[in-house]
């Protein structure tokens, strides 16, 4: 018996339980184990059950070698086909066995942990100071720029006035 793993449904937020399925190998091993297990289990010697395995292997090779399709209850199908070859159907389980969870995202805003931006590495607290929107500083030039555009205006305007229609440039009729 296998487990594939579990999956993760970030968009719904929850992980879907990992399915056990059963795959059928064609390798012998050594069933000393099992039978140590199961006559524990059942309370029995281990020739008994030995003796009772036996005869559950050679019921199952005779159903197999005549074709039948072999249920086992609560497990799934054993069938052989034509060419020798075996194949299990494995049976699926409740899908009350196989919910899946809620998963929701915790953030602690206040932990700091390593992160690696590029090929650095810093913290999540240095890189929220480095993006952090700057506090705009006001451009006071464009409002100096006109304090002194209008200061040389009113200079000229008053250059013009004290001059009263002369120039500097040249002779000049006063009327």
């Amino acid at each position: 018996m296998l487990h594939s793993g579990a999956e993760a449904d970030f968009t719904n937020k929850s992980i879907a339980s990992p399915k056990p399925f059963i795959q059928f190998t064609n390798i012998e091993t050594d069933a000393d184990g099992l039978l140590n297990y199961i006559a524990a289990a059942v309370d029995k010697s281990k020739s008994e059950v030995t003796e009772a395995f036996d005869k559950f292997c050679s019921t199952l090779k005779n159903d197999m070698a005549t074709g039948k399709n072999v249920s086992l209850d609560h497990i799934g199908n054993l069938s052989v086909d034509a060419g020798g070859k075996f194949s299990f159907k494995p049976e699926e389980l409740p899908s009350a066995f196989l919910q899946p969870v809620i998963a929701e995202r915790v953030v602690h805003p206040e932990a700091e942990h390593q992160i690696l931006v590029g090929d650095k590495e810093t913290t999540n607290t240095l890189m929220t100071e480095l993006l952090a929107p700057k506090s705009e500083i006001k451009e006071k030039w464009l409002i100096w720029a006109i304090v002194l555009g209008v200061l040389g205006l009113a200079m000229l305007v008053i250059y013009i006035f004290l001059l009263n229609g002369t120039t500097s440039f040249g002779n000049a009729i006063k009327i």
